[in-house]
Formats: C-alpha cells, sequence, structure tokens
C-alpha cells in the first residue's frame, strides 16, 4: 500500500497521482529524453502512480483504479501541487484516467 506523504488530500471527483518523470539521467549524470518518451509527449499522454483517490471519484464507472495502481492520463489534465515531501504531484479529474496498466 502507497502511503500518502503529500499532504494533498483530494474531494470531489478527484485523484491524486505522481505522475513519471519525462527525463531520464544515465550512470555518468547526463540527463536525456529517449525516442519512447518524445513520442510519448507528442501523444498528449503519461504515465502515473495512483497516490490517494476521493470517495466519490469513479461513482459512475464500472472499473475504477485504486491506490498503488499504474495508470495512463491525459499529459494536460488537472493541476500540478508540489506537496509537503517536495514531490511535484497532479490532480486530476477521475474521467482522466484513460486506462489501467498491468503491473511488470
Amino acid at each position: 500500500m502507497i502511503e500518502n506523504k503529500s499532504g494533498i488530500w483530494p474531494v470531489g471527483i478527484s485523484v491524486l497521482v505522481l505522475p513519471d518523470p519525462i527525463l531520464q539521467t544515465t550512470e555518468s549524470g547526463i540527463v536525456i529524453s529517449t525516442d519512447t518518451q518524445q513520442e510519448r509527449e507528442e501523444m498528449g499522454q503519461t504515465d502515473a502512480v495512483v497516490i490517494a483517490i476521493s470517495p466519490d471519484a469513479f461513482f459512475d464507472e464500472k472499473i475504477r483504479c485504486k491506490v498503488g495502481d499504474r495508470i495512463i492520463m491525459a499529459r494536460h489534465s488537472g493541476m500540478v501541487r508540489l506537496g509537503n515531501d517536495n514531490l511535484s504531484y497532479r490532480l486530476i479529474r477521475d474521467h482522466d484516467v484513460v486506462a489501467l496498466l498491468e503491473k511488470e
């Protein structure tokens, strides 16, 4: 179970997610962007991990995500907020969750 250390608690039909970083760093410390990441940017979507879900989210959906699930969300959806733990979280609406990803 993932613990919400952000200090942000979603209300209404909101979902708090932690987006995957867009850039990668090599062993020598060089920051790069891979072709796959550039394609993902162009497609307007990103992967994230669900941190918290408001009680009213997904009230009309048959399939729901849960805390700890990896999802694909609309890239420019919601708002970004710095949490108490200095990580950048995104607060999105439940309908901005477009897919669940299988665990690796």
